[in-house]
Order: C-alpha cells, then sequence, then structure tokens
C-alpha cells in the first residue's frame, strides 16, 4: 500500500497531477482544498504527498486510486469523511473544495447550511456527516495551512459566490450551471466578488 510519495511533477490538472517517483509516474487525484495549496506547483517541480490508497471496484475490473494530501491530519479527516454512508473515495475527493479546517468546524459547529455548500452534499447528507463526525474532526478544525492564514483560496471565493447566488434565488442546478462555465479563468479568482463579476461579464457577453 502506497502511504507518501515524494516526486517530480510530469503533469497538473485541476483536480489530480501526474508525480514521477522512482522512475514511475503515479496519477494522484486532488481534493480542490489540497489543489488549492499546490497551485504553485508545476511541470518540473518537486512535490511530496501523503497519500490515502483505495482499491476501486467497476463490473470489469479492480483499479488503484491515489488521493493526496499536505499532511498527515488532512489525510485523516478525509478518511474519517468518506466513512459516512454514501460517500467514496472518489465523491470525497469532489466534495473538498473547502479548507479542511473550515469543513471541520462546520461539522463540529452543526452548521448544515455550509456543509450543503460542497459539491454532492444536500441537507440529508450533512447532516448524516454531522451525526458521525462531529466528535472525530477536531484535530482538523485547528489545521490552518499557511495560504489560508494569509489568503482565501480560489475554492473558498468559489464557495462564497454560490452562497450568494442562492441568496438571490438561483436553484442549485442554476447555479452549478453556471459555475461550470466559468473556465480556467475561476483559478485567479480571489473573492467571491470576482468570481461573481467573472460569472457576469459571461453572461452578458452571450
Amino acid at each position: 500500500m502506497i502511504s507518501h510519495l515524494r516526486g517530480i511533477v510530469l503533469k497538473k490538472k485541476r483536480d489530480a497531477v501526474v508525480l514521477e517517483a522512482g522512475g514511475v509516474g503515479y496519477d494522484v487525484l486532488l481534493p480542490g482544498a489540497v489543489a488549492a495549496q499546490l497551485e504553485r506547483f508545476g511541470p518540473g517541480d518537486e512535490v511530496s504527498l501523503v497519500i490515502s490508497y483505495h482499491l476501486v471496484a467497476t463490473p470489469s475490473r479492480i483499479t488503484p486510486l491515489l488521493v493526496g494530501f499536505v499532511n498527515d491530519v488532512e489525510r485523516e479527516f478525509f478518511e474519517h469523511f468518506i466513512s459516512v454512508s454514501g460517500i467514496g473515495p472518489k465523491a470525497g475527493a469532489r466534495a473538498l473544495t473547502l479548507p479542511f479546517a473550515r469543513v471541520a468546524r462546520a461539522i463540529i459547529e452543526e452548521d448544515v447550511a455550509a456543509l450543503t455548500l460542497l459539491p454532492g452534499v444536500g441537507r440529508k447528507r450533512a447532516e448524516e456527516i454531522i451525526h458521525k463526525l462531529k466528535d472525530k474532526v477536531a484535530a482538523a478544525a485547528l489545521c490552518r495551512t499557511r495560504a489560508e492564514v494569509a489568503a482565501p483560496s480560489a475554492a473558498e471565493a468559489l464557495l462564497e459566490a454560490e452562497a450568494v447566488l442562492e441568496q438571490l434565488g438561483y436553484s442549485r442546478p442554476e447555479i452549478r450551471a453556471l459555475m461550470d462555465n466559468l473556465g480556467d479563468g475561476a483559478r485567479d479568482c480571489a473573492t467571491a466578488e470576482e468570481v461573481l463579476a467573472l460569472i457576469y461579464a459571461g453572461q452578458r457577453a452571450k
């Protein structure tokens, strides 16, 4: 089982990275909160990741899935998170777009509304997460990265923009459609206001 990888970035995508370690290229899935912390790294840079290793079964085969994190606390939080019924490794990685500390605090504070901002998490699932994890995520609630202290991540700006759109009366499908149409420009947004400006600019261009 792989628990840690240190290697050179060969290829980088929005939610994944290919690391070459020992002459082997490893595909590593990155939750949005982790990808935001690795934004400054690109091909040729050395990266060290803590790995959560899984075997994913399909009707035709079983394939390994590596999910990467900056530290052990993040990995532990992720493994608690996917222990909730109905949340597998891929869905869990897609959902964790906000900094882990913020999600953990929402769980501890029983903030259902905050958890429903995570992709794929509805009210019922949020309540299940709180019920199962409230007493298990204290360490993650205190784990803040330097990037989180210095400035909000693009992922956080996106979710804050989603909350604003919801308050303005947009439905969840409408919000998702708007977010899906943002493209790579959203990566440069540091605030919800910048995200909303990008959305409105796109609508005017149509």
